[in-house]
């Protein structure tokens, strides 16, 4: 009900329309008349007695026999008050007659009948609410507290007194707490007068429709209105227990939220999507610390550091606890390196000052702050020792400074974080702090609508400029259409390659320019997804009004390439425009030589660089200055570089070569077993023809040129102290022919070539110019001032689902932490957690953008292993994706009234239509079309024939499978490396990928690429040699690419190798067991899983059979797949198999190319990159 009345209230006299007949009645004897005008008196006939019954103000009561004043008024008042009749009258006026005795003018007024309704439940609408502020204005009418408050004082009326209506209602409240009141209504002939459809209510010079549909009564067109009642409508008085009550549909959405919160709250709760997932929460609240207690920890006794790095650091470890150390050794083997944490108190769980019982879950745990972490890079269980590459949080600068001694366990602080923000979330959701109320009910099942605003059309020039020269197809721009105007949520389900990215750029675009200076100066969009690296391909192509999206991360974690790559764009752009005119090239001179001008002076360059820098000056001058300056610096420039010929022929090349020797001595455990005893003798050698190291230097340089064994020596902290006092020696004794100082005649010669480019510059009309070259140099001298400019008028701020919540992404907000507009990418890879964290921020629209065909959200091994022997209907919900699930619902929904909010895409762009026809048929049912011609794909690599589909046959006898969790093959990526050393450095225009659904292989593939020339391992993994990171245009970028099924969705690439890995005998079974009839069919499941495992997920398959966009090469076992005994579920598998092998002409089956001796690669020439001032 609504509060306290800032506006008076109506009385009922004022709101009664029709006419008024009147009649003078004697005053009770005793009563007085104070206050009496305006009061309700209530007359009755019992029998032939007439009565009245006044109430004073004081609410006292008086009944009597009235009489009155003059014959004609008891005539009227015999007229008026029959037994059947329904009349109403008030105190119109008090006269005091001659004799000083007091008289009442009664107002009376006819009535077609009382009703009583019980209890009455009226609902105000936005229009209702609407105007019940325009016409009491905003000054006294403020919120919707206030608006009902007016909308009740103008339509409900007090009780009358004595009998109220027709029958007496149960005391001054109602059942709920509702109190009784009287409405006056308006009904038209036909409408049942007890209990009509439609009536019209009246107030004190106000009107309103009151409507009853669906069995809800609802409060419509509020508006003025004058005291009179139309010709054919009859008053009559309702008696009711009334509420008026907020109709609006937010107000419905919170009522809905409340509804399900309460649900949540009881045992039917815990049976729904929300309750499930909160389960889960906690139960992975403890898990996570039983992780850290099952772990434990091992003391150190000191530590140091490593190669000259003060982020890798060597811990000596206390005797008592080699398990661990056996544990953290076979999980780095595995590639899964631990993070441990350095503290000298241990956490209560591991023994610290209280027991761990008293803990329950990690978020509870007690933890230590601002202690180093970091990650294993080494272990060596016979020695005790443990090599850690430190951690740098954010803002740390420094070197790690781990305490002297004390304890190292597992790094829990990023899963406590990561915990911390999923309950923030859960909070957020489960007590209804969000600002969309239908958010709940919906994650519940339930298909709640938010109130639809007045539609914008979807497309303008800048966003259809978005998808290219074709502009959006009909599903692109009816997902573009549900996104823009959904009144909450859009679901968009975009197969590969049907251009989810394009959309989400014309998306921004078209949020920005409809709500354009709002956008820009409240960051009003939040692109986010479930990892860095897939914010980072989301963020690579989004732009509006050209500017790039800014990612935060508060670790600094992820790539920030997009913005270098338009900062270089941009500085080439306007590098290109102003060298386009003598004016802009004479600007950027002058700049560029004032710039080396200062810097040769306060720092002046040696001999060989100065020459270099002339040369390059009196190219940019050239046709700009007058040819006696330009004459000037040539001849000096000439006189230096002879001084620098002849001071070459003086220099110490053996100096030199032994300085290059000693620094390639490896000090780090994992470059010691690439080439270390290699470079170490090479150090001795050039050592012995120089009285420079010592007897010691020598004997410990020997022992490592003739380490044989696996693992690194116990004695690389010595060898870099080795290393580093050789470098000292060395270097001291190089004394430079000649040191770098500044000379007055190159210092005034380029003084007068900046005053003379000045002058001339001065002479034209370049002020635009100027402020373009002002512009360049912001861009060139400081990008991290652009960064930070950026960040304050970008429209849209990336980060992960995590990071959505974190302290940076509010600093980058100025404090706020609401989005008008959230858009997840990759959706439903996403968990449903992690994803509440974003959804719960969002003010205005969610838009998610997936694909459930794809890979799904992953679950904590021990919570599902728990639920799977404990409640089996609860983990088919946890593995159920909420993309598809708010898909489903909302696709359901959008057969009722109202915009669409839930779209699938339907043409795909990225793929031969052989391979799109494959992949839709595989995959989505054949609904799936390819829109660009085959003439776009071609690849013309040897040996295919052009084809774009192929079956590099790796039979059982080249090898089987081996390993245990994590599976490799050998047989296939030699194959895989012996194809790919065939075309790839040849053919730098395109990009290949290889992808396999085990780590083991992906690891064991990169090793094989390292044999091949065509990889090298880095103190981070492997990476592409130098030749294989630069495309055909001299722009950086990956051409060959290795990775799980996880790291490639949404990745792409021009050729896709596939290596399927499992490889095994077949089974021991009655082929006919894959039946589910046979009786040996449960043998033949767990056969078939365990040959075939990840194999056998669609989802999986999905991903890794449609990165391609020229030509998909599958490398393994096809017997596997084309046996009888193969399981359905591998079906994509066979099928690709019968595209390629005859008759079919779309691929071709191939035999692995015979291995060949290493072919050099050769280094790139780059010679294009980088020129120019920009470039360097």
């Amino acid at each position: 009900m609504a509060g306290n009345a800032q506006t008076a209230r109506t009385l009922l006299v004022d709101a009664l329309p029709g006419t008024a007949t009147f009649a003078w009645v004697d005053v009770p004897q005793g009563m007085r008349t104070a206050g009496l005008s305006g009061q309700e008196v209530l007359l009755e006939r019992l029998g032939p007695a007439l009565m009245a019954t006044c109430v004073t103000p004081d609410g006292s009561t008086r009944t009597h026999a009235p009489q009155g004043r003059a014959e004609h008024d008891d005539e009227t008042l015999r007229t008026a008050v029959t037994e059947n009749g329904d009349i109403i009258a008030f105190v119109d006026d008090i006269d005091r007659d001659d004799q000083g005795r007091d008289w009442l003018r009664l107002r009376i007024y006819e009535l077609a009948g009382r009703f009583d309704w019980g209890e009455l439940r009226v609902g105000a609408d936005e229009a209702a609410l609407r105007s019940a502020r325009s016409i009491a204005g905003s000054e006294q009418v403020r919120g919707r507290h206030q608006e009902l408050g007016w909308l009740e004082r103008q339509f409900l009326f007090r009780d009358a007194p004595g009998r109220p209506g027709p029958q007496t209602l149960p005391g001054g409240q109602g059942h709920g707490g509702l109190p009784s009141r009287r409405l006056v209504a308006l009904v038209s002939p036909g409408q049942e007068m007890a209990a009509p459809a439609t009536c019209r209510l009246v107030g004190g010079g106000v009107a309103a429709t009151l409507r009853r549909k669906d069995g809800e009564w609802r409060l419509r067109q509020v508006h003025r209105e004058s005291r009179s009642a139309r010709d054919h409508e009859r008053v009559v008085l309702i008696h009711a227990r009334v509420e008026i009550f907020d109709a609006t549909v937010k107000a419905g959405l919170k009522r809905r939220m409340r509804e399900e919160l309460t649900r949540l709250g009881s045992g039917e709760g815990e049976q729904t999507f929300m309750g499930v997932w909160r389960r889960y929460h906690e139960m992975e609240n403890r898990y996570a610390l039983r992780r850290m207690r099952d772990l434990g920890f091992v003391e150190y006794a000191r530590w140091s550091y490593i190669d000259d790095s003060e982020d890798v650091v060597r811990f000596e470890i206390v005797p008592g606890r080699d398990g661990l150390l056996t544990r953290l050794r076979e999980d780095l083997d595995s590639g899964n390196a631990a993070e441990l944490e350095c503290t000298v108190q241990l956490p209560d769980v591991l023994g610290g000052a209280a027991t761990a019982g008293q803990t329950a879950g990690l978020l509870e745990l007690d933890l230590a702050r601002g202690n180093e972490v970091g990650e294993v890079a080494h272990v060596n269980v016979e020695n005790r020792v443990v090599n850690m590459r430190m951690i740098r949080r954010g803002d740390d600068e420094g070197p790690a400074k781990p305490p002297p001694q004390g304890f190292l366990h597992a790094a829990v602080r990023g899963d406590r974080r990561r915990l911390e923000r999923r309950q923030r979330a859960l909070r957020r959701l489960l007590r209804g702090h969000i600002p969309l109320p239908q958010l709940l009910p919906l994650l519940q099942g339930v298909p709640e609508r938010g109130k639809e605003e007045p539609a914008v059309s979807a497309l303008s020039p800048a966003a259809v400029a978005c998808f290219g020269d074709d502009g959006p197809n009909a599903e692109q721009r009816l997902a573009l259409d549900a996104a823009l105007n959904t009144p909450d949520i859009a679901v968009i389900q975009g197969p590969p390659g049907t251009g989810k990215t394009q959309l989400i750029a014309a998306l921004q675009v078209r949020l920005a320019e409809v709500g354009r200076g709002h956008a820009v100066v409240s960051r009003s969009m939040l692109l986010t997804s479930y990892q860095h690296a897939a914010v980072d391909n989301l963020v690579d192509r989004s732009r509006v009004w050209d500017l790039p999206s800014v990612k935060i991360d508060s670790q600094n974690r992820g790539s920030m390439a997009h913005i270098e790559t338009w900062r270089l764009a941009t500085v080439r752009a306007l590098r290109e425009e102003m060298s386009g005119t003598p004016d802009g090239r004479r600007t950027l001179a002058m700049r560029e030589v004032a710039r080396q001008t200062a810097e040769y002076c306060l720092a002046p360059w040696p001999a060989e660089e100065l020459v270099e820098r002339l040369d390059g000056i009196a190219e940019r001058v050239a046709g700009l200055v007058p040819d006696l300056l330009l004459g000037r610096l040539e001849r000096i420039t000439t006189g230096l570089r002879t001084a620098t010929r002849v001071a070459g022929l003086q220099a110490d090349p053996q100096r030199d070569s032994a300085l290059r020797a000693v620094r390639g001595i490896r000090c780090a455990p994992a470059s010691f077993g690439d080439d270390g005893p290699m470079m170490a003798a090479s150090a001795l050698e050039h050592l012995n023809r120089m009285p420079v190291a010592d007897e010691e230097h020598r004997e410990l340089l020997e022992r490592a040129a003739d380490w044989d064994r696996d693992e690194p020596p116990p004695f690389l902290v010595e060898l870099a102290q080795v290393r580093d006092a050789l470098l000292d020696r060395l270097t001291d004794r190089a004394d430079r022919l000649f040191r770098p100082a500044t000379r007055e005649d190159v210092a005034d010669l380029l003084n007068e070539i900046v005053d003379e480019l000045d002058t001339r510059r001065r002479e034209t009309s370049e002020g635009a110019h100027t402020a373009l070259a002002e512009y360049l140099e912001e861009l060139e001298g400081d990008p991290e001032a652009v960064l930070a400019t950026l960040r304050l008028y970008t429209t849209s701020l990336a980060a992960t689902c995590q990071q959505a919540d974190s302290r940076a992404v509010q600093e980058a907000k100025d404090g706020e932490r609401l989005f008008d507009t959230v858009i997840v990418d990759e959706a439903a890879r996403a968990n449903p957690l992690d994803l509440l964290i974003p959804l719960t921020l969002a003010a205005r629209r969610v838009v998610l953008v997936g694909d459930q065909n794809q890979l799904p959200h992953m679950l904590e091994p021990d919570v599902e292993q728990e639920l799977r022997s404990d409640a089996g209907d609860q983990l088919a919900m946890l593995r159920e994706s909420l993309f598809g699930r708010m898909f489903t619902l909302l696709h359901r929904g959008d057969a009722t009234p109202g915009r669409r909010r839930a779209v699938r895409l339907r043409k795909q762009y990225r793929m031969h239509q052989v391979l799109g026809t494959f992949v839709a048929d595989a995959f989505y049912g054949g609904d799936l079309v390819s829109a660009r011609p085959d003439t776009e794909f071609a690849h013309e690599l040897e040996g295919y024939q052009g084809r774009p589909a192929a079956w590099l046959r790796v039979p059982r006898a080249a090898g089987s499978e081996h390993g245990g969790q994590s599976k490799s093959r050998t047989a296939e990526a030699q194959a895989i490396a012996r194809e790919l050393s065939r075309h790839v450095v040849d053919r730098p225009e395109l990009t290949f990928g290889v992808i396999s659904f085990y780590s083991a292989q992906v690891r064991l593939i990169w090793e094989e690429l390292v044999k091949e020339g065509l990889a090298e391992r880095v103190s981070s993994g492997y990476r592409p040699v130098e030749e294989l990171r630069w495309d055909a245009d001299g722009v950086e970028r990956d051409r060959l690419q290795v990775g799980s099924v996880d790291a490639f969705q949404g990745k792409q690439f021009d050729v896709a190798l596939l290596s399927v890995v499992r490889c095994s005998s077949p089974p021991r079974l009655d082929p006919a067991a894959a039946g589910p009839a046979h009786p040996e069919h449960a043998d033949y499941e767990r056969w078939a899983r365990r040959a075939y495992g990840h194999l056998m997920l669609s989802n999986r398959l999905c991903v890794a059979m449609s990165r391609q966009k020229r030509l998909l090469v599958v490398v393994g076992d096809d017997a596997m797949f084309t046996s009888r005994s193969a399981p359905p579920t591998v079906e994509p598998l066979t099928r690709f198999y019968r595209l390629c092998a005859p008759p079919s002409t779309a691929g071709m089956l191939l035999d692995p190319p015979p291995a060949r001796p290493r072919r050099p690669v050769r280094g790139p020439a780059r010679s294009h990159r980088g020129t120019g001032e920009a470039g360097r």
